[in-house]
């Protein structure tokens, strides 16, 4: 949502349970048998989520803001990162019971469809990260990352841009690792929807149990040399992250916390009090 830039985020909010229909739509094909059950679980996620959920994305806006002004470690910002991820997590597990639920009633069309959706979408990941020369792929990662940071800091200098650059350099980013644990997940998720689909009489906490399990899996990949290269890159990223900033002006610092501000106030704007 962050990257949507703050003019369109309040909008794009307000409508997320529409949005994420739609999205999940374009994977299984939702049915009318199912489409109520779908509706109302991303209605009842969506208000769940303005109560609970962006409270804590303001306090963590918050947070971020008042370490902009200042130089900043790569331990800050991994665990920034983390604050991330244990909020995608906790959305998972309230919406648990509910997709557990609507898994059951998949059917094999629609589970032929998931895995015809990764196999477009692996197609343009690969046309981005791993097809063409290592000069095309470096200035594809270069250009999305120069975007992202610029969206928020303003223009960097040509020492910055240079920086940037040698960040991405020196990254042990691997395509063909990447996507070999790109394509483990997707496999995993779709044995994981299928076992659960044709459980037949199984009970909702069993299944229930092997969709948590398989969300762990997608956070923590079992295999211990991809798990490994997954952190490198994360400490990498942190790292790089943090050497940027350090680099910063004090006009693009007093622009990023002007941002985040702003951000701030809008999501502040849309907590549904309790």
């Amino acid at each position: 949502m962050l990257l949507s830039g703050c003019s369109t985020l309040k909008l794009v909010y307000n409508q997320a349970d529409e949005a994420v229909y739609w999205w999940l739509d374009s994977y299984v094909d939702v049915t009318d048998k199912q489409k109520p059950l779908v509706k109302d679980t991303l209605r009842k996620l969506h208000y769940w989520h303005r109560q609970t959920e962006l409270p804590e994305y303001a306090a963590l806006l918050q947070k971020v803001r008042a370490m902009a002004p200042n130089d900043i470690q790569p331990e800050q910002v991994c665990a920034i990162s983390q604050d991330i991820q244990n909020g995608l997590v906790r959305v998972l597990h309230q919406v648990e019971p509910e997709a557990t639920q609507l898994i059951s009633q998949l059917n094999d069309a629609q589970l032929q469809r998931v895995r015809k959706k990764y196999d477009k979408l692996n197609q343009d990941w690969r046309e981005d990260f791993w097809d063409g020369s290592e000069e095309k792929r470096l200035r594809f990662r270069n250009k999305q990352l120069l975007n992202r940071l610029e969206d928020f800091y303003g223009s960097l200098d040509t020492p910055q841009r240079e920086m940037v650059q040698q960040w991405l350099l020196k990254s042990t980013f691997n395509p063909a690792t990447s996507f070999k644990e790109r394509q483990r997940r997707q496999a995993d998720a779709l044995q994981t929807f299928s076992r659960i689909a044709h459980g037949g009489s199984q009970p909702s906490n069993v299944s229930q149990s092997q969709l948590r399990a398989w969300v762990d899996r997608s956070f923590t990949p079992p295999d211990e040399a991809v798990h490994a290269y997954s952190q490198t890159l994360k400490q990498e990223n942190c790292e790089g992250f943090a050497k940027m900033h350090n680099s910063t002006t004090r006009a693009q610092r007093e622009r990023l916390a002007e941002n985040l501000r702003n951000y701030e106030n809008i999501v502040q704007s849309l907590v549904l009090k309790k």
